[in-house]
């Protein structure tokens, strides 16, 4: 019960709000129970009265003497007492069944206000959270699992918080309430209904294994269902591209279809458990007017408190069903709770250290002393890497796949923190600098960068929320953009679709160099930007960074050669070392990984040549 204590706590700043709810639900058990009462009072003293003194009169000879002063009563009673108790019974009747209907309706109100905002805080809680977690959590955890933290398991919580909680209380107080009040009109028939309860709650309970069974398996196909459905639409490309449409739409629809049987196996159970607790619902209303008829015949009960009992039975087996089903609502939203919790819990690999320092404006160099990573328990990716990079030299990173060149720029980023060994900025170790200062400096141009669905100028204005127009239009400018900008009907304003799905892989990788560029960002990462490009785009882009490099220290990761012929120093990075470096001719020269990537990359130029 921990989760649920931790759920309580968003709950603390609106403890007024959850005390008038609380005020609510006692004022409207109390009237809830009054009217069987004031339906009492209506037959006992309303009209059995009248009914009685005319059952007298009929027995009565015509000449009796009595005749004359029962008839008086019954005028009495009919014209004077009996329509004064039925109106004062209707005048409460009618108060009470507005005033319950008037306080429902603040009890509706205040415990929406209550479910909204406790999902509001928790929703915002968890978003912020997930943004401040690693980029290793993210790329571990399935994506549908994320998003079914921050919306499903959430909106499960709020149905306890917003009704299933109210509804207990509720009911818990009603049956103390209405027992208590059956054995006050007759204890005897009390001990029969509070005898029948136990059937009907066990016969609850007899479901109850299956239904939770059933409802854990529903959770799991659920999360399976989102979960392949996000990664599926994420992949859409691929799919058409190998013609598996009617492949994944196969295997979603087994998801859905195993779904469905368990949706389906929950109807029949819930059905079932119906159909038996009508059935003792409806013994238990017969014996109680078998049983209370004869005391009614016998004298021992007035025909007003049968009445009133036959209407208190069915505030009786219905509610002590929910609150034994209250449990299991329960334990599925306490499930939610841990589930959310457990994401809350989970700590960033990379946060500021106590008393992190704002990097200062770089200005001297970069510096890798003997770093070494690895992804948990794997062997090491990165091996004792040293390097110094002086403010304003270009660095060509070349290596053939899976050497650890983006690892690399990674732990430059302070996505992750190298297992051993030290990056300095300036002499400042980045571990020991606030992560935004680090960022604020370093920006990142990947192969395959996210665009939002959003206007080309937030997507630029993405990397700096106070940049002007000015700057926005110089980024571009400097990113080989504007032109393209300016030819489009809306200009900077286009809105440019999901994932950027109206622009060329040139047009996304420049506008993503603009949204680095307009951060004016001292030290500059382009990771493998144009391996994905054809020549005619690639040689635009690559003016682009030309442009872009300038007065900046510059890292270029890239498989093509092409990209780095030009850099002022080239490292070749093999199975996470540093193997060999030098200037394009120097490589070139001699014998190793860099002249043979360039023999066959250049192969057919060189075959001509000779």
């Amino acid at each position: 019960m921990g989760s649920f204590r931790r759920t309580l706590v968003f709950l603390r700043p609106y403890r007024w709000w959850v005390a008038l709810a609380v005020v609510c639900t006692l004022a409207v058990t109390v009237l809830q129970i009054i009217p069987p009462r004031l339906f009492q009072h209506a037959i006992d003293v309303g009209i059995k009265p009248v009914v009685s003194k005319q059952q007298e009169l009929a027995k009565l000879p015509a000449k009796d003497s009595r005749v004359a002063s029962v008839r008086a009563e019954i005028d009495r009673l009919k014209n004077v007492d009996g329509p004064r108790v039925l109106l004062l019974v209707g005048g409460l009747l009618f108060a009470a069944l507005v005033l319950k209907a008037i306080l429902n309706y603040v009890l509706s109100v205040t415990v929406a206000v209550l479910g909204h905002r406790f999902c509001f805080d928790l929703r915002f809680e968890t978003w912020r959270h997930l943004q401040r977690l690693s980029l290793a959590y993210h790329r571990q955890t399935q994506t549908g699992k994320i998003m079914s933290r921050a919306t499903a398991d959430i909106e499960l919580i709020q149905s306890l918080i917003q009704g299933q909680l109210v509804v207990f209380f509720s009911d818990v107080i009603t049956l103390i309430a209405v027992i208590g009040m059956l054995f006050y009109l007759e204890w005897k028939i009390a001990i029969i209904i509070v005898a029948l309860v136990p059937f009907y709650v066990v016969s609850y309970i007899s479901f109850l294994k299956h239904i939770r069974s059933v409802r854990k398996e529903q959770r799991r196909l659920y999360d399976e269902m989102v979960g392949k459905l996000t990664e599926k639409i994420f992949g859409i490309a691929v799919v058409k591209a190998f013609v598996r449409e009617e492949r994944e739409t196969q295997s979603f629809m087994s998801s859905v279809k195993a779904k469905f049987k368990m949706d389906r196996q929950q109807m029949h159970l819930n059905r079932r458990l119906g159909l038996i607790s009508g059935v003792i619902s409806a013994l238990g209303t017969g014996i109680v007017y078998a049983y209370g008829g004869s005391l009614v015949q016998q004298g021992f009960l007035t025909v007003g408190a049968l009445v009133a009992i036959t209407f208190y039975i069915g505030y009786v087996f219905q509610p002590a069903v929910r609150v034994v089903d209250f449990n299991t609502g329960l334990q599925w939203a306490v499930a939610a709770m841990d589930r959310v919790f457990e994401t809350l819990d989970t700590r960033p690999d990379i946060e500021d250290a106590p008393g992190a320092i704002t990097l200062p404006h770089f200005q001297q160099d970069v510096v890798l002393e003997q770093v070494s990573f690895g992804y948990g328990d794997e062997p090491p990716i990165i091996k004792d890497v040293d390097l110094r990079v002086k403010a304003g030299e270009v660095v060509g990173v070349v290596g053939h796949s899976g050497a650890g060149k983006t690892t690399l720029m990674n732990l430059m980023m302070r996505f992750y923190d190298p297992t051993r060994g030290h990056i300095l900025i300036d002499g400042n170790d980045i571990r020991n600098v606030r992560i935004d200062s680090l960022r604020r400096q370093i920006s990142m141009v990947a192969q395959e960068n996210v665009v939002f669905s959003e206007s080309l100028v937030e997507n630029v204005r993405y990397g700096n929320r106070e940049a002007t127009d000015a700057q926005v239009e110089r980024a571009c400018r400097t990113a080989d953009l504007h032109d393209f900008i300016s030819s489009l009907e809306q200009g900077y304003q286009t809105r440019i679709g999901e994932r950027g799905v109206r622009l060329s892989g040139g047009q996304r990788q420049r506008l993503a160099l603009a949204r680095a560029l307009v951060t004016d960002p001292k030290i500059l990462l382009l990771d493998d930007v144009t391996s994905s490009l054809d020549a005619e785009t690639e040689a635009k882009v690559q003016v682009a960074l030309k442009a872009a490099m300038k007065g900046r220290t510059t890292f270029i990761v890239s498989h093509r050669l092409s990209s780095v012929v030009e850099a002022d120093r080239i490292i070749v990075i093999d199975k996470g070392r540093i193997v060999d470096q030098g200037s394009h001719a120097e490589l070139v020269a001699r014998p190793g990984i860099y002249q043979a990537m360039f023999n066959a990359q250049f192969k057919s130029v060189l075959g001509t040549n000779v």
